[in-house]
């Protein structure tokens, strides 16, 4: 092999390793799977894709689910008929079978009155239908305002051979009430506590919902001032918050950073249906709560490019020096070659 055929070999194999070291790996994508609610005769509201009862006491309601995999691989689907509960960023959830109940009894909640299991798992083929049902048992004794739990789904989707797998969930709300009696929501403030969050200042609010409905679509206005004065030393507002029954919310308000000393959180809370509260709360900054991460500035690192540049010139250096040594060694091209 002579010098401007090595040259070029050498050429051409640095372009190629520069090409496939850089293609990115494109996972194909498989499609999903569906689950759809088969509404009974006892479903209140028609016009809803989710289940929303009204029965008589002691009577048993058949919650029955389509689920349908529409991918091209085989699913094993898990389906759980859950408590509701609120979580952290203000929206109702569903996804814990284990969940902890303020002060709703036994019998009214939703978990209590699935009979037989609570998890169900079905396999579907690609492109197979099935029906997964759970019999709820209504409660012995009539009831205000409502029971509220929630159907979920999960399956693991595959990519079609690349090894990454994504969780795929779905929820479906399960509302149960005996009667269309209204029952207005009532919260209050269990606790505010100085603290931080995802490196922001603020307070830590912890509200209750001690009556059996739902916030929904709730606005929280917040403001916090010395007690006994007017001046506003921080405000702070959230729309379309939602709250379970029964349940609480640990809510993070951002606020700048407090000094020690005694302060009070005021808070209007408003609502679908006409809801409306309006809450105050005495809490204290001790000395070593007013820090927060929100002050500690991080260093910015700048790229130091001369650095990348010089080691890149070293490299291709020191690669040109070898082929000119092997060369006058009459390794590639030399004399021992040459005719």
């Amino acid at each position: 092999m002579n010098k401007r055929k090595w040259v070029l070999f050498v050429t051409l194999l640095l372009g190629m390793t520069a090409v496939f070291a850089s293609r990115p790996v494109q996972a194909k994508t498989s499609n999903s799977y569906t689950m759809t609610a088969q509404l009974p005769t006892t479903q209140t509201n028609q016009q809803v894709t989710y289940f929303d009862l009204t029965a008589a006491e002691n009577s048993v309601q058949p919650l029955t689910v389509t689920v349908n995999n529409t991918s091209q691989q085989k699913l094993t689907i898990k389906v759980a008929a859950n408590d509701a509960y609120t979580a952290n960023n203000g929206l109702i959830a569903y996804d814990r079978a284990d969940v902890k109940s303020l002060s709703a009894p036994q019998a009214l909640r939703f978990s209590q009155l699935v009979q037989g299991k609570r998890t169900q798992s079905v396999t579907l083929a690609a492109g197979e239908t099935k029906q997964v049902t759970f019999n709820v048992k209504m409660p012995d004794a009539p009831f205000s305002g409502m029971i509220l739990g929630g159907i979920r789904s999960t399956a693991m989707l595959g990519d079609d051979g690349n090894n990454v797998q994504s969780q795929v969930a779905y929820n479906l709300s399960v509302v149960l009430r005996h009667d269309a009696t209204p029952v207005m929501p009532h919260l209050k403030i269990a606790r505010v506590l100085p603290g931080s969050r995802l490196s922001k200042s603020g307070l830590l609010v912890r509200l209750r919902n001690s009556k059996p409905n739902i916030v929904s679509q709730m606005t929280f206005a917040g403001t916090v001032t010395r007690p006994g004065k007017t001046k506003v030393l921080a405000t702070y507002k959230q729309k379309e918050l939602q709250m379970a029954p029964y349940s609480e919310l640990n809510y993070f308000m951002p606020t700048k950073l407090l000094q020690p000393g005694n302060y009070m959180l005021h808070l209007r809370l408003t609502g679908r249906d006409g809801y409306a509260q309006t809450l105050t709360k005495r809490f204290h900054v001790d000395q070593g709560q007013q820090i927060s991460m929100n002050e500690q500035k991080l260093p910015v690192t700048k790229t130091n490019w001369w650095l990348y540049i010089g080691s890149g010139a070293v490299i291709i250096l020191a690669a040109a020096g070898a082929v000119y040594w092997a060369y006058r060694k009459g390794r590639i091209g030399g004399p021992r070659h040459r005719k």
